[in-house]
């Protein structure tokens, strides 16, 4: 089942007063369904916004569905999340500074472990 026959058949008057709402008019008040599907493919976006005003179940998919800012950490890391900044400077801003710091920790451990396999390297081949 569409989402247009779904609308249509839990709100036939609603399904009417969207078609009227954009100038059509209702011939055939059995295929309601198939009226709105024709519409939204005629009108594009603002009739399927129209629709899904109309949907039955809007409330439990709108709070299935939204971010609810006061549920989420505040933390530089999850407000990077949030925002969609999950890469270093991918939209220009700087990363935080407890990332920055880690970062910092991460590349002298690598610089500290590689030099040592090269000194290890260096004393087997003297040998």
């Amino acid at each position: 089942m569409s989402v247009y026959q779904y609308v249509a058949d839990n709100d036939p008057k609603g399904a009417e007063i969207i078609i009227n709402s954009f100038g059509y008019e209702v011939t055939d008040r059995r295929n309601l369904g198939k009226s709105l599907s024709e519409l939204v493919s005629q009108v594009g976006e603002p009739a399927l916004v129209k629709v899904m005003e109309y949907h039955p179940d809007k409330d439990i998919l709108l709070e299935l569905y939204s971010k609810d800012e006061k549920d989420s950490c505040s933390c530089p890391r999850c407000r990077n999340t949030q925002r969609n900044e999950q890469y270093f400077n991918a939209s220009g801003s700087e990363a935080p500074k407890e990332v920055k710091q880690d970062t910092i920790a991460h590349q002298t451990n690598v610089i500290l472990v590689v030099a040592t396999l090269f000194i290890v390297t260096a004393l087997i081949y003297k040998k």
